[in-house]
């Protein structure tokens, strides 16, 4: 699968993310040992996305929650960190955090329905700066990510993070 990046402005170096499916995506991140999911205001777009967070809440992965999107998760029971993304980021290059539940730092940071120039940046700096691998389940092709969905319509979008959902078992 061949992806280009869904501005051709934002790539940087020589690395570029892999494109993968939902299938590819679930198998990821369940062999991250502790996974984190970074949720923004976009979480409002469509309806299904704040019930893909819940999936993969249940699922075991861990929950940032920036902007306004808190108050989505309460609402639904959902627990989660209450973070911005640029202060995710920052914690995440530090070798010496504990995570936000002192048990140790993510592994593998997901991000999903983040202001997508804010969301590209946040990986080139996991990329250039940190050992945390990062998975991009957007919908636009993040080049900066480890891994990302490849540049979707909203329809196939939202197939994809379904198989993602069913394959982790959720």
């Amino acid at each position: 699968m061949r992806a280009t990046s869904w501005r051709l402005t934002m790539e940087a170096g020589p690395t570029k993310a892999k494109p993968v499916n939902g299938d590819f995506a679930a198998r990821i991140i369940k062999q991250a040992s502790r996974p984190a999911l970074a949720i923004g205001a976009r979480i409002t777009e469509h309806e299904k996305l704040i019930d893909v967070v819940e999936r993969l809440s249940n699922a075991g992965v861990a929950v940032i929650a920036t902007a306004h999107a808190i108050r989505y998760t309460s609402e639904r029971g959902i627990p989660a960190h209450k973070a911005g993304v640029v202060e995710a980021t920052h914690l995440l290059t530090d070798p010496d955090w504990e995570g936000f539940d002192g048990k140790g730092k993510p592994d593998l940071l997901i991000v999903f329905a983040i202001n997508l120039d804010l969301e590209n940046q946040t990986f080139q700096t996991l990329k250039n700066f940190s050992d945390v691998k990062t998975l991009s389940i957007d919908r636009y092709f993040m080049v900066n990510a480890t891994y990302s969905f490849p540049n979707l319509t909203e329809e196939a979008w939202l197939d994809y993070l379904e198989e993602l959902c069913q394959k982790l078992g959720v």
